[in-house]
């Protein structure tokens, strides 16, 4: 009982028993497969040679029904048997059958030979059959007289005595004509002695080693013709237990199993066609498959034994595989609780040393989480006050916490700053911004390690900063170093940043004083760009600019080409801004920036307070838009944004205005058209504006003139008199405000190719058509 329990508790025992089981059931799956292909092949070889048999058996048998059909060919054409078919005395005909006994003494086959002649009505036979000749020719009268069809040059079984014991003869009818008495009612009948063919049956199973097997060959009724020695089973029934599944077999040779009482049958079977025969061979089932069964037994046999043995090498392996795996879980601490996810006893042990790892990398994280967050304590600490800190406290901090520093040695500080911060935070998906500077500087240090010495400390104010020693020309060369890492931090983060690198000095306590000039230095990314590498030499200039803002000229320039509407100038007089912006030291570049956006607001503001249509500008979110934007080609697409929305607002004003004055005149000429004094002077005055203007606007706006509009208008409606009004031509004109005859009519057959009174007749006559 200990023992059961003890395996139902061992679960990786119990795969490998399992395995090893489903090797032994696997090779007894195989035993019965190759014995299931040793059947199928022992009765497919079988059927084969049934198959020769039967072919060889109905091969003789249409080789006999040659061989009597040209004999009883030719004796039927015989010149005595000719005389004998012609005869109509009988004392004549008797002399004419020496030929039928001498065709029968020559034949060891044949039984007798018999000769109708239809004239006399009359049998003549050979003389050396052992029959009464009356039975004979009584039989033969029979079967003529019952068969309209009677069957020509075909071997016929016959009963000549009536005593149902078998076939006696096999008759072979020659006649002249289609059917017997189509021409006369002459008749040659050749009898073969059927012991030729039971004789050819025998000797072909002793042949092929069937002396067991039951040959015979069968008509269409079920009627044995011949059989070997061998008798048929007790109570079979040709005709309904086998003809009938032959007739709906499609392919013969064939083969089939019949049950005939407890015993099975592997029945094979030919149809001949000319005769309507069937050759049949019956072989007992146990017989065929004797040595398949013979085989299996053995092999059943051999399987136990095998699978007897392997199942206890099994076990014995399985133990001794087991056993390392036995004295492990010994060591497995057992506090109670179980291990509910333990699938087996190695996953047991698995979350066992899985946990103790997790607990040893737990204290380790911890640990160096401590050491890593007093590092970078100490690092900000000696980089921010790196002036009052002796050298004997350096060194210690850096032996203690490994700082990779030189000293002495020649040092250079960089300063990292991520851009555009803020578009990466509203991105999804996207890093904090301490993990994007961890990045950078784990990336970082492996580079710049190379031939020198290198530590990065993140200040947690928006920046990180690279100390790096080593040589003079190692130093000098850092922004190419810079280079390669801003490379692979696009290539695989997507971001950049901006990089600016102190001047080279020699004592780290100049630290604080490089970081606090690098800071103010990394303002310059507004001039030269994102992911720039800023080094001393380039701010050289500005920082020497004496500058203070925007000359009054440019600023000049920007307000008029705004006031005036003249785009091309207001934005070439932002980008001089920005070409100017770019030559100043970053407080004076800032101010400037700052008193530019001022006058853009006033600007602005100032136009909207004089004009009629003013534009949407929302000036604060254009100052935040400004303010928020790191450098100065960001800020100079911010303003020419600005300036190109304003035109483009005035511009749409100016067109929706335009389209309003050309929708009025034309209301305007749409109700005055019959006012004959109309004209674009009294439309002009109307709407209390230069004529000159009016007409340009609408041109402009319609593709036509105001007067073309005005005849146009009326020349509609004089067509719309013509067609509905039965007035005459002058009052239509007068209705439509033209005065001079002579310049409607120009005009009516201008537009319409025809005169009004033309016009009005053809329009008559498409109507009552």
């Amino acid at each position: 009982m200990n023992m059961l329990q003890t395996l139902r508790s061992r679960k990786y025992l119990q795969r490998i028993l399992l395995s090893f089981m489903l090797v032994v059931a696997m090779l007894a799956v195989a035993s019965l497969l190759l014995n299931a292909s040793a059947r199928d092949k022992v009765l497919s070889l079988q059927n084969e040679a049934d198959r020769k048999l039967l072919t060889q058996i109905d091969y003789n048998i249409e080789n006999m029904n040659g061989i009597v059909k040209d004999l009883a060919v030719s004796l039927y054409n015989d010149e005595e048997l000719i005389a004998l078919k012609s005869g109509s005395d009988y004392k004549q005909s008797i002399l004419k059958i020496e030929r039928l006994n001498r065709t029968v003494a020559a034949s060891p086959y044949l039984h007798a030979a018999v000769f109708y002649n239809g004239k006399q009505s009359r049998f003549f036979s050979s003389l050396s059959h052992d029959m009464d000749t009356s039975v004979l020719y009584g039989a033969l009268e029979a079967y003529m007289a019952s068969r309209a069809d009677l069957p020509k040059l075909q071997l016929i079984p016959l009963d000549l005595d009536g005593e149902q014991e078998g076939v006696d003869v096999f008759a072979f009818f020659v006649y002249d004509g289609p059917s017997l008495g189509s021409v006369n009612r002459n008749a040659l009948i050749l009898t073969v002695k059927p012991g030729w063919m039971l004789d050819n049956v025998k000797a072909l199973n002793r042949v092929a080693e069937r002396e067991d097997d039951v040959l015979f060959v069968t008509d269409g009724e079920g009627q044995v013709l011949m059989a070997g020695d061998r008798t048929l089973p007790d109570g079979l029934d040709i005709k309904n237990d086998l003809l009938g599944r032959m007739g709906a077999a499609e392919n013969t040779p064939g083969s089939f199993i019949h049950e005939q009482g407890e015993k099975k049958y592997k029945v094979t079977y030919l149809s001949k066609g000319l005769n309507h025969w069937q050759i049949i061979s019956l072989q007992d089932y146990d017989d065929v498959l004797g040595s398949v069964r013979q085989m299996r037994w053995t092999e059943i046999t051999v399987t136990f034994s095998v699978s007897l043995l392997a199942l206890l090498l099994s076990v014995f392996i399985s133990l001794r595989l087991y056993k390392p795996v036995g004295r492990l879980l010994t060591l497995v601490p057992h506090d109670g609780r179980g291990h509910a996810k333990a699938k087996d006893e190695l996953s047991l042990i698995t979350e066992n040393v899985t946990e103790m790892i997790g607990k040893l990398k737990g204290l380790e994280q911890e640990r160096l989480s401590q050491w890593n967050i007093a590092k970078a304590y100490h690092m900000r600490s000696l980089i921010s006050h790196s002036e009052s800190m002796d050298e004997a406290a350096f060194l210690r901090i850096k032996d203690q916490y490994g700082m990779d520093i030189a000293f002495p040695s020649p040092l250079r500080l960089a300063l990292v700053q991520i851009d555009d911060l803020q578009g990466l935070a509203r991105q999804p998906g996207s890093q904090s911004e301490s993990l994007y500077y961890f990045a950078i500087a784990n990336i970082g240090q492996e580079l710049l390690s190379r031939g020198g010495t290198c530590e990065a400390a993140d200040m947690k104010s928006g920046h990180l900063v690279f100390i790096a020693g080593g040589e003079q020309a190692t130093l000098e060369s850092l922004h190419e170093r810079f280079r390669e890492l801003q490379q692979t931090i696009f290539r695989y983060y997507r971001i950049t940043f901006t990089v600016t690198l102190s001047e080279t000095f020699e004592d780290y306590r100049q630290l604080t004083k490089h970081y606090h000039l690098a800071q103010k230095h990394a303002s310059y990314r507004m001039i030269f760009g994102k992911g720039a590498v800023i080094r001393p030499e380039m701010i050289i200039r500005n920082e020497r600019n004496p500058s203070f803002g925007i000359p009054k000229e440019l600023e000049r320039r920007l307000t008029e080409g705004l006031k005036g509407g003249n785009p091309d100038e207001t934005e070439q007089a932002i980008r001089s801004l920005r070409e100017l912006l770019g030559e100043l030291s970053f407080d004076n570049m800032f101010s400037a920036l700052l008193h530019l956006t001022m006058t853009l607001s006033h600007t602005l503001s100032e136009m909207n307070n004089h004009n009629l249509n003013p534009v949407s500008v929302d000036l604060q979110a254009i100052n935040r838009r400004i303010l928020e934007k790191e450098t100065l080609d960001e800020i100079e697409g911010v303003l020419l944004d600005v300036v190109r929305d304003v035109f483009e607002q005035r511009r749409s004003a100016r067109e929706d205005k335009n389209r309003l004055l050309a929708d009025t005149v034309k209301e305007m000429i749409d109700k005055h058209y019959a006012d004959p004094d109309l004209n674009v002077q009294k439309i002009a005055d109307m709407l209390k504006m230069s004529a000159v203007y009016l007409g340009q606007v609408f041109k402009a706006q319609e593709g036509t003139t105001v007067v073309d509009q005005i005849n146009a208008t009326r020349l509609a409606r004089a067509q719309h008199y013509l067609e509905q009004q039965h007035l005459t031509v002058a009052e239509i004109m007068e209705k439509v405000g033209f005065g001079n005859e002579s310049y409607f009519y120009r005009l009516f057959k201008r537009r319409y190719g025809t005169t009004p009174k033309e016009y009005r007749l053809k329009s008559a006559i498409d109507r009552s058509t």
